[in-house]
């Protein structure tokens, strides 16, 4: 059938198509969408777009997911260390008691500072994501009620 692409991308290649391509893959799905859809054909046509439409977003989240979580190790690795360099060169260079662990825990949170502004601003961006694929999950299950509801008016 012409407008039957549910699962047109490739799970197994999804992963090497740049960014750009799914943004431009993904508008020109959106573009293909028929508002005031009316008939069962423009319908399910519409629902088969809106699940391509959230597989491309599927991938999109899992890369975010990815970075962020990378981001999210990577931070606390460093912290971790900075936390162990403190201290340690605390003890090389005072003779004073250390002060307390929290002391050296915050002095590597300020290390780590611009690393947590960009894990924020992952995180940000990971949501509006997930927001948008239960949009656009919810506007599919919307259309299938609708094509529901035109199924036993005939």
């Amino acid at each position: 059938m012409e407008f039957e692409r549910l699962y047109m991308f490739n799970p197994f290649t999804i992963q090497n198509a740049e960014s750009q391509m799914i943004s431009d893959t993904y508008s020109k799905l959106q573009a293909e969408i028929t508002e005031n859809a009316d008939t069962g054909f423009l319908i399910s046509k519409n629902i088969e777009l809106y699940a391509n439409m959230n597989y491309l977003i599927g991938e999109m989240i899992a890369r975010l997911q990815k970075e962020y979580d990378l981001l999210k190790t990577e931070i606390s690795i460093n912290e971790n260390k900075q936390v162990y360099m403190q201290r340690k060169q605390w003890q090389e260079t005072q003779k004073d008691k250390p002060p307390a662990m929290s002391y050296f825990e915050a002095m590597a949170k300020e290390f780590v500072k611009e690393d947590s502004k960009k894990l924020a601003e992952l995180g940000a961006r990971l949501f509006r994501f997930k927001k948008a694929y239960e949009s656009i999950d919810s506007k599919q299950n919307a259309l299938k009620k609708k094509l529901e509801a035109i199924r036993y008016e005939i």
